[in-house]
Order: C-alpha cells, then sequence, then structure tokens
C-alpha cells in the first residue's frame, strides 16, 4: 500500500469510433465489426494483472448494446464514468443538447450498471472551442469532476494547468499527463505512450506518481488489440494516432506500469 499511486482511465470505445465522419455517424456501429468484447476482456485482464481499479468512460450507444459487458466492468471493482452518449465532440452539439446528453447518458450509465457516475470525459478531449465553459453544466447534474480539457495545443490549450484542480464553483478538473512544458507538448497516453522511449516515459510516470498529481493514465481497450482491421479511408494523422505501435503494446504497458497503485479517479479524488 506504501506504492507511488496513479489513477488509471479508459475510454470504453470501439476501435473504429474516431470523431469524424464517417465513423461518428450512428451507422457506424453497424457498418464496422464490433471488436469491443474483445479489447473489453484484454483490458480487463491487464487490469487484473497489475492489481489495478480504474475508471473507465463509457458511451451510451455502446453501453446499451452490452450491458453484460458493462455489468462485467462493474464485477470486477472498476468505477464507471460519463464519456457521452455517442463518440461526437462536445462543441459539434449546441449547450442544451450537450446538458440533454450529459443527463441521459449519465442515467443510462446508472441504471444499466447500478453504480453511481460523478465523472465526465467528453470524446477527443472537446469541451474546448465554443463549449471551453460548458464543464458547469456538470456540477448542477451531479457530476463531481471532469476529465475533458487536454493541457495540448491541438487537442486544447497548453496554457491550462497540468494537474489536478479546482474550478470555479468546485468541480474538480482532472487533466490528462503530458509530456514537457510550454507549447510544444506531447501526450502521455496513446500514441505517446506508444512510441516514445520507454525511459523517458517512465520517469515521466515516477515523477507524476510521486507529485501524487492526480492526472489520470488514459487507456482505450483497442489500444490492446492487435488484430484490429485498419481504418479505412482516413487520414495520415488518424491512422498515425490510432495505429503507431499498437504491437506488444499491451506487454509494454505491463512493464510501464508494473510498481505503482492504480487506483480509479473516484478513489484518487477521496483522498485529494
Amino acid at each position: 500500500m506504501n506504492r507511488p499511486r496513479l489513477p488509471l482511465s479508459l475510454d470504453w470505445e470501439d476501435w473504429f469510433q474516431l470523431c469524424c465522419p464517417p465513423y461518428d455517424a450512428p451507422e457506424a456501429l453497424d457498418r464496422y465489426a464490433c471488436r469491443l468484447p474483445l479489447a473489453t476482456d484484454l483490458a480487463l485482464g491487464l487490469c487484473a494483472e497489475l492489481g489495478a481499479t480504474a475508471t473507465w468512460f463509457c458511451l451510451g450507444d455502446q453501453a446499451r448494446r452490452h450491458p453484460d459487458l458493462l455489468r462485467r466492468i462493474v464485477a470486477r471493482g472498476h468505477q464507471v464514468g460519463l464519456h457521452g452518449l455517442t463518440h461526437r465532440r462536445a462543441f459539434e452539439l449546441d449547450r442544451p443538447a450537450f446538458r440533454a446528453a450529459l443527463r441521459d447518458g449519465k442515467a443510462l450509465l446508472e441504471d444499466l450498471s447500478g453504480r453511481a457516475v460523478v465523472g465526465y470525459r467528453a470524446p477527443e478531449w472537446s469541451l474546448r472551442g465554443p463549449a471551453e465553459d460548458w464543464w458547469e453544466e456538470l456540477a448542477e447534474l451531479g457530476f463531481a469532476y471532469d476529465s475533458s480539457r487536454a493541457p495540448l495545443a491541438l487537442l486544447g490549450d497548453p496554457r491550462r494547468p497540468t494537474r489536478a484542480h479546482r474550478l470555479p464553483g468546485g468541480l474538480w478538473e482532472l487533466p490528462p499527463p503530458v509530456l514537457w512544458s510550454g507549447p510544444v507538448r506531447s501526450p502521455l497516453w496513446g500514441w505517446g505512450l506508444r512510441v516514445l522511449p520507454f525511459g523517458l516515459l517512465r520517469r515521466a510516470l515516477e515523477d507524476l506518481a510521486l507529485a501524487d498529481a492526480g492526472t489520470p493514465l488514459v487507456l482505450h481497450p483497442w489500444e490492446l488489440d492487435e488484430g484490429q482491421p485498419a481504418l479505412p479511408g482516413a487520414s495520415f494523422g488518424h491512422r498515425f494516432a490510432h495505429g503507431a505501435g499498437l504491437r506488444g503494446h499491451g506487454d509494454r504497458l505491463r512493464d510501464l506500469w508494473r510498481g505503482f497503485r492504480l487506483i480509479s479517479l473516484e478513489a484518487w479524488l477521496a483522498d485529494a
């Protein structure tokens, strides 16, 4: 129990659910092969090996299709957060529609999982641009924290804090981890975690854990599925971010994360 702790989060979505057409259309769920059960099992297995409990940010459209998977996640001791009703960016909605999606998504996941849902993460860190201040809706709807605002130029704002902090009104913000400072930063998740030098990543994680920074690790279960198809028609940027370093990533994570106490975001907040 004296091991340094890191909060761990998973974005529960299928391999094709990018935030761009045609992958974010409702019919995409029927158009592309469903590999979510396999990816979920791989992620649950990795968590079990590492003794980890995590927060799984879940999509409403997938929870409706796979309530048994959602309940299996909960039965393994994990927490459930909301990732949206669908995998559309928050700023592509208007604010009333965003609020309604928060309300309905929270109720759906709570009904299917039997667990309180107090955390939110927008697809693609999309509380930005016109949705910059929409986190204000969260506290009013019973959420305790947000994890949607990345301190990166491409996906947010590099001027944002890089550690867990409270927003005006008391809502917690738990940003994803990044490497380096200023406008030139790299995500410490996704492709960054898959392709950057192991020693650099391990030192960065040790620093975050020793500081108890509250910046959650991020994993998509599909990142453990080495047999997934290539994304048809995707841009080079999407293909790189999605596919670079997938081979052997599960083994790499076992080594990167070994020795840390991996806990849910809710558990981190309980002792913050």
